[in-house]
């Protein structure tokens, strides 16, 4: 692990970069970069990850990653759509026949 100024100057610089970039990202992603501010052996012997690196990132630079955040959500923000068209109404559904009457009548004995 290196020492805090070290620590520092590597976080800020990262923050940076990520800000321009407007997202941070992946390992993958960074290594292929041609225009990274530092290597990736140089963030791992600073911080032994890269993992730890933006997780380091996360709590040295809330103000910058805010920023980016902002930017993401403004970019995903899309653009309004139309109205849909209302939709039909829906068809009437069969009324429910009353119950049958019984065929045959039953006849009361008058005693």
């Amino acid at each position: 692990m290196a020492n805090i100024r070290q620590r520092a100057k590597v976080l800020a610089d990262l923050a940076m970069f990520f800000a321009e970039k407007g997202r941070i990202l992946t390992l993958q992603e960074y290594a292929d970069c041609a225009d990274k501010p530092v290597l990736v052996s140089g963030i791992r012997n600073v911080f032994r990850s890269y993992v730890r690196a933006i997780t380091k990132l996360h709590t040295a630079e809330p103000g910058l990653l805010a920023m980016i955040e902002k930017k993401k959500v403004e970019a995903a923000k899309p653009a309004p759509a139309p109205k849909p068209a209302p939709a039909p109404a829906p068809k009437p559904k069969a009324a429910v026949k009353p119950a049958p009457k019984p065929a045959v009548k039953e006849e009361k004995d008058d005693e």
